[in-house]
C-alpha cells in the first residue's frame, strides 16, 4: 500500500478529485481509462475519438445531475462546446464549486457495468460492495457485501452472488466476461481498508467496466472521501 500512501500524501490537505481518485486507483492495481484535463475549453485534446467531457471538481461528486458530463464527442469542436457548456451549467447550479478543470477521458466498452465501493460502516466496520453499475445503480440495489479486506474466494462468491452479473458468468452462452480481473480489482479495492496515514472514508468507482474474458477492466469514474486523522 506505500504507492496508495504516496499519492494521498500529494494531496496535502486538498481534497480529491477525480483523476486524483484514479491516481490512488492505478496505485491499488486498478485502471483507468486514458484521460487528461484541459482548463479552457479551446485547449488541444490529444486522446483520439470519440471521447467524454466531464466536469473536473471535489466538489461535485455527482456530475451527471448538474449537467456535468457529455459523451459521444468526435473532434475538437465538439469537444470545445461541451467543455463550455459543462462550465456554464456547473456554475449556475453549483456556484460555490470549486472547477479544476474539464475532464476529457476516451471511452471505453465493456460487457457490463458494475460499481465498486467501499465504506468505513459505524457498526461493522469497513466493507466493500459490489453491484450492478452505471446510472441505475441506486434503482436496481442488486448487490453483494463483504467485510474488507477480502479473499480471492469471498471476491469470486460476490460475483456470483450479484443476479445482474449472470451475463458475464456464460449465461446462454453469452460471451464471458473478465471475472478473474474483475476479483483482483475487488480484492485490490477492499485493501483501502489498510491505508492508515489519512483513513479513507468512501470510495466509489461507477462504472467499472468489466471487458471480455483476458481483457481486463477499466475505470471510467470514481470518487474518494478522505477521513483526515
Amino acid at each position: 500500500m506505500a504507492a496508495v500512501e504516496r499519492a494521498i500524501a500529494s494531496l496535502g490537505e486538498r481534497r480529491p478529485n477525480e483523476i486524483d481518485a484514479c491516481t490512488i486507483f492505478a496505485a491499488l492495481g486498478i485502471p483507468s481509462a486514458p484521460s487528461a484535463v484541459i482548463r479552457a475549453p479551446g485547449d488541444p485534446v490529444n486522446l483520439g475519438f470519440p471521447v467524454v467531457a466531464k466536469v473536473l471538481s471535489a466538489d461535485v461528486p455527482h456530475k451527471t445531475n448538474v449537467g456535468g458530463v457529455v459523451i459521444g464527442l468526435n473532434d475538437e469542436r465538439e469537444v470545445r462546446e461541451a467543455a463550455a457548456g459543462i462550465i456554464e451549467r456547473v456554475s449556475q447550479r453549483c456556484p460555490e464549486a470549486t472547477l479544476d478543470g474539464i475532464l476529457v477521458q476516451r471511452m471505453e466498452r465493456g460487457l457490463v457495468e458494475v460499481i465498486l465501493g467501499f465504506r468505513r460502516d459505524p457498526e461493522v466496520g469497513p466493507i466493500v460492495v459490489l453491484g450492478v453499475g452505471g446510472v441505475l445503480a441506486e434503482v436496481y440495489r442488486d448487490v453483494a457485501i463483504r467485510i474488507a479486506p477480502t479473499t480471492p474466494d469471498e471476491a469470486r462468491s460476490m460475483i456470483d452472488e450479484v443476479r445482474g452479473l449472470a451475463v458475464i458468468r456464460g449465461y446462454r452462452n453469452l460471451p464471458k466476461g473478465d471475472c478473474a480481473a474483475l476479483a483482483e480489482a475487488i480484492v485490490a479495492f477492499s485493501g483501502l481498508a489498510a491505508i492508515e496515514s489519512a483513513a479513507i472514508a468512501e470510495a466509489e468507482i461507477n462504472p467499472l467496466l468489466v471487458k471480455a474474458a483476458g481483457e481486463g477492466v477499466v475505470a471510467v469514474d470514481g470518487l474518494i472521501v478522505l477521513q483526515r486523522k
